[in-house]
Order: structure tokens, then C-alpha cells, then sequence
């Protein structure tokens, strides 16, 4: 049986957040070992994908008004919409036994833990096979898209994840690859808000397209200590892994620290 390291994370800026999901990255050129984070934010925060433009669709002098931080992430993908959410990050080498193969395998491998996760809270979840074909969609907000092995409850997305890969390649061995997928499970309602900040969204066409675990009357039923509780047994079971239960320490904190410098807040000044 494999050992997982978990870290069940405080709740954090957005810009630690990005910084610590790169350093465990990072950390996976030395460290063999499976890093599961769950994590949470300060405060509402929106975050971008790597290669998202920050246009005029959406409203950043609303953000501003609203004290909604602007972080860009380093996996891509469209906008998400935090502090509504259960956000987690996984950091593993593609090549260890559990996830061998490439991008989109690791997405339905670990959609397995997910499914489980829903199904332990007594719902019915839908795991999509491949991407559908593409339609007009909103440009910019995450959870209007499916992609491939993303899970719907009653026909809406609920979860929205992305992957980066990295390649370390050695002189006298042969090339590493290693990966981080995060993403976040809706755990209420934020259509009200993203309306606010992409004013070109249409409510009637999120409603179609997100769910929340509020929305299907289990949360705040379940706790977020609960949740975390049901999700860590399911990947436990599904995965037969172990977790080891290390929060940061004061040196990974320094690291972090510093990787902090990369993820600045974009759009408006004075925020920290």
C-alpha cells in the first residue's frame, strides 16, 4: 500500500495558494512521494488560466470594488471563481505505479476518487468520457465547459480541475515527468457574483450548466471537515494509499515565501 502525503491547508491568500501548488512542483524533481492539498482562500479570489487574457469582459474595476483579489494560475483552462469552493491540488511523477500514463489518463484516474467522493454523499455522479464537441460557451468562466473525465451531478458540472506537466531531463538518466492537477468542487452557490464581475455572463445559461453541493442539499448538511473527511476515505479506499498527515514547515514556508514573487495580483494595485 502506497503513502500519500496529506496536507489539510488553512485558509490561505490566493497568491500563497498558486505559490505553494508550484512549489510542490517543484518539489517533485527530488521527492518521490504523492502530495494531496486541500486548501482554502481568505477571501473570494478569481483565478485565471495560464494563458487567459484579462480583457474588458471582465469587469475589474468590479473586482476591485468588491475586494476580489486577480491571481493567475500556472495550469490553464478558463476563470474560476474562489472562496465558494473545496479546492485541491495533487503533485506526483506521471511515472509512479499509480499514475503511469499521460495527461488525460491521469484525469480519469484520479476522476475514479472523485466519483467515489459523490457517490459516498449519495448522489449520482456522471464521469464524461471525452470533450464534447465545442459550443459556444461563455469565453471566460471555467465551470461553463466540460472537458474530458470532469463530473456532472444531474447533467451540471460541480467540479472543474487542470494539469501541468514538467520534464526533468537528467544527463546520465532518463527524462522525469511530473505533474500537478488541481481544481475545486463547488460547494455553493456563486452564479450570483460571477454575474457581478462578467457582466456579459447570462444567469439561465449557468444555471443550466453549474451545480453545487448546495444546490443538491448537502452542504452545509455535510461540514467542510466532513467533505474533507468523505473525500480522503474515497481516494483512501479507491486508491488503496495511505495518508501521512504533515502540515508545512517553517523551511517550506520559506519556499513558498518565494515563490510568492511570481503569482502578483493583476488588474488594480494595493493588494497584498
Amino acid at each position: 500500500m502506497q503513502t500519500w502525503r496529506l496536507i489539510n491547508d488553512i485558509p490561505r491568500s490566493g497568491r500563497f495558494n498558486m505559490a505553494a501548488d508550484e512549489y510542490l512542483l517543484d518539489r517533485c524533481q527530488d521527492k518521490d512521494e504523492p502530495v494531496f492539498r486541500i486548501y482554502d482562500w481568505e477571501c473570494p479570489t478569481l483565478s485565471l488560466g495560464k494563458n487567459e487574457k484579462l480583457d474588458s469582459l471582465i469587469d475589474v474595476e468590479e473586482c476591485q470594488n468588491l475586494s476580489i483579489p486577480i491571481v493567475r494560475r500556472m495550469t490553464g483552462g478558463k476563470a474560476v471563481l474562489h472562496g465558494f469552493d473545496l479546492t485541491y491540488s495533487l503533485t506526483a511523477g506521471v511515472l509512479d505505479s499509480q499514475l503511469a500514463g499521460g495527461i488525460i489518463d491521469n484525469y480519469y484516474y484520479l476522476s475514479r476518487g472523485f466519483k467515489s467522493f459523490f457517490q459516498k454523499l449519495g448522489l449520482n455522479p456522471v464521469v464524461t468520457n471525452k470533450s464534447p464537441k465545442k459550443k459556444k460557451t461563455e469565453p471566460h468562466i471555467c465551470f461553463s465547459e466540460v472537458s474530458s473525465y470532469e463530473i456532472l451531478i444531474e447533467g451540471r458540472k460541480i467540479i472543474g480541475s487542470a494539469q501541468r506537466v514538467r520534464i526533468n531531463r537528467g544527463k546520465n538518466t532518463l527524462p522525469k515527468r511530473y505533474f500537478l492537477q488541481h481544481g475545486s468542487i463547488l460547494l455553493k452557490d456563486s452564479i450570483p457574483l460571477i454575474l457581478r464581475i462578467f457582466p456579459y455572463a447570462h444567469e439561465e445559461v449557468l444555471r443550466r450548466e453549474i451545480n453545487s453541493l448546495h444546490s443538491v442539499g448537502i452542504y452545509p448538511k455535510y461540514s467542510r471537515e466532513d467533505l474533507v473527511r468523505m473525500l480522503t476515505e474515497s481516494f483512501s479506499d479507491t486508491f488503496e494509499i495511505e495518508w501521512e498527515n504533515r502540515i508545512w514547515n517553517t523551511n517550506e514556508l520559506n519556499s513558498i515565501a518565494t515563490h510568492e514573487k511570481s503569482f502578483q495580483y493583476l488588474g488594480f494595485k494595493n493588494v497584498r
